[in-house]
């Protein structure tokens, strides 16, 4: 397959098909399907997986798919630049090359002959920049690596780690796994679902994480002669809204009520007024009786992104978001 150039210095690298303000949907094949308005780059996640990549703005393209048949590229591990196969030093920046290769060559895929094929017919649909079904990538075998190296590859998009993320058939289910890539994983949330302090989601250009205070707030009354300490009163919550910007700074934190917020661009607890691809109540963290938190999407326009950390199965339908590839997952 053909491969398409994408912008190399990434400024407008968003999607065109994904940039829509709020209370705009796209209707694909028949039905409304939000899409996501960001693009990550670096923007940090919790230490077991590395760092996402923060929002870019514009209209690139994503890059075609294509098929492995053929060495992957080398990346430099000091800038980053795509080498030749062959390539002995970094054609940018000059770096040996020599280690760069042997991790390469671990990446490439197994031969065709000792794989096993799918065991369901499962189509990963790409969103082209117009809005409309692009590529449709059949999944020929038990195990698909997606990335810039591996089984399916997108060499241009730099957001992509070279081994991203793995669908597996077993019997008829479908699962995906990322595989500790740079930016993550992400899946469109269709129903409410538990947080873990350190989870990660996507809503609007927002790259919010949940996270539990390390100590009790209990504040002291008064100072050791008496005097009363002024301040504002006490959440009332254990639990935050960390607010990731580029750079991987915590840019603002948001305490949780004890009741849960609603968060949104205009209307509830937490907002956002200047993020127009946030809708005015977009989504929603709420305690349940078990003691647990849950989050869940109040049918906004862009949908609500939640970044997988363990295997996850894929149903007919659901959408995926990757370095800056969005599918949708068909099954035959």
């Amino acid at each position: 397959m053909s491969t398409s150039q994408a912008d190399p210095d990434l400024t407008t690298a968003l999607l065109k098909a994904l940039e829509i303000e709020d209370d705009h949907v796209l209707r694909v094949r028949g039905e409304e399907a939000a899409r996501p308005s960001y693009l990550l780059r670096e923007l940090p996640v919790p230490p077991a997986t590395g760092a996402l990549r923060g929002v870019a703005q514009g209209g690139a393209a994503a890059s075609s798919a294509q098929v492995a048949t053929a060495p992957p590229a080398v990346a430099c591990p000091h800038c980053g630049h795509e080498n030749a196969a062959d390539a002995r030093f970094c054609k940018e920046c000059g770096a040996d090359l020599r280690g760069a290769h042997a991790r390469a060559e671990a990446l490439r895929s197994q031969p065709t002959a000792e794989r096993r094929a799918a065991t369901a017919r499962v189509t990963l649909v790409s969103i082209n920049e117009d809005g409309k079904d692009g590529q449709h990538i059949r999944l020929e075998f038990a195990d698909t690596i997606v990335g810039r190296g591996g089984d399916v590859r997108f060499p241009t998009d730099t957001f992509l780690s070279p081994k991203h993320a793995r669908v597996t058939t077993d019997g008829d289910r479908v699962f995906l796994e990322d595989l500790y890539s740079l930016n993550g994983t992400y899946v469109k949330l269709r129903e409410e679902v538990k947080l873990t302090p350190g989870d990660t989601f996507l809503m609007g250009r927002q790259v919010l994480r949940f996270e539990r205070f390390e100590h009790e707030i209990a504040p002291r009354a008064r100072s050791s002669d008496g005097t009363r300490y002024m301040g504002s009163p006490p959440p009332g919550g254990l639990y935050k809204l960390l607010q990731i910007g580029i750079g991987g700074i915590v840019q603002n934190v948001h305490c949780l009520p004890e009741a849960g917020a609603v968060i949104g661009r205009e209307k509830g607890d937490v907002i956002f007024p200047r993020d127009k691809f946030m809708s005015s109540r977009h989504a929603q963290v709420f305690p349940r009786e078990d003691g647990h938190y849950y989050l869940v999407d109040l049918q906004s326009s862009n949908g609500t992104w939640v970044k997988i950390w363990e295997r996850k199965q894929l149903g007919p339908g659901d959408f995926i978001f990757l370095g800056q590839q969005l599918f949708r997952v068909e099954f035959d």
